[in-house]
């Protein structure tokens, strides 16, 4: 589990949503009680270059529960935890900070569906609505996590406004696949704005991509074998 939760974090760092040391990866351990997270501290070298032994095992208060030297576990990780208490279903949580996405999100720049067929995942994720909290300072505390998880509801993404995000899946693979299907809305959204009125998909063509139905984990597992083949070879 440690080699997953250390490729998501260099995938991410490669394709930009993470800034040179700031961000982090976890994974719900297979006790369901712990996590796998990856590890901040004077021995990391961020996380473009993470790998298995800067990955720390920890309870959900964030509390290490073995000893790694010159690593600990990241102030913000009573997001994860707290999300892994709060949410039995989720298996891998993303917090990173996607530029286009705190541009976006400072700008006022709705990410509407403007796309369907080019990329259906990152369509339904604006269908869906991409909840927003407003407050862009670091979350250190349970009691600002509550109230991000307030903001998130049942969603599997959340944009922090003039921070980044914070993206769940039920398991890391997902969720670092739909983080980047996020990002790469962001990016598309954030080009049409620079057009002018860009319109949405209609709603005919949104009702005949909701209809349609899909097999668990169908899309999620090539994509993911595609970006770790990808991140060998960058």
């Amino acid at each position: 589990m440690a080699k997953t939760v250390a490729l998501s974090c260099r995938i991410l760092a490669k394709l930009g949503l993470f800034k040179e040391t700031t961000g982090h990866v976890s994974a719900r351990s297979r006790d369901r009680r712990t996590m796998m997270i990856r590890g901040r501290g004077r021995a990391e070298s961020g996380l473009i270059y993470t790998r298995p032994n800067n990955i720390v095992l920890s309870d959900f208060e964030g509390a290490p529960l073995e000893r790694r030297s010159g690593l600990k576990t990241p102030n913000e990780a009573c997001i994860h935890g707290e999300l892994y208490k709060a949410r039995p279903e989720i298996g891998g949580v993303v917090h990173a900070h996607p530029p286009t996405i705190v541009l976006t999100s400072m700008a006022g720049i709705e990410l509407r569906p403007i796309f369907g067929g080019y990329d259906p995942q990152g369509m339904r994720l604006a269908v869906n609505g991409i909840p927003i909290y407003e407050s862009s300072l670091t979350l250190h505390t349970v009691e600002q996590v509550h109230e991000m998880l307030k903001a998130m509801g049942d969603s599997d993404v959340c944009v922090l406004r003039g921070h980044g995000i914070v993206v769940v899946g039920a398991t890391l693979e997902e969720a670092t696949v739909r983080a980047i299907k996020l990002d790469h809305l962001a990016q598309m959204n954030l080009q049409a704005a620079t057009l002018g009125q860009v319109p949405s998909i209609s709603q005919q063509d949104i009702d005949g991509f909701l209809g349609r139905r899909r097999a668990k984990g169908r899309s999620v597992e090539p994509l993911w074998r595609y970006y770790g083949e990808w991140e060998k070879r960058n």
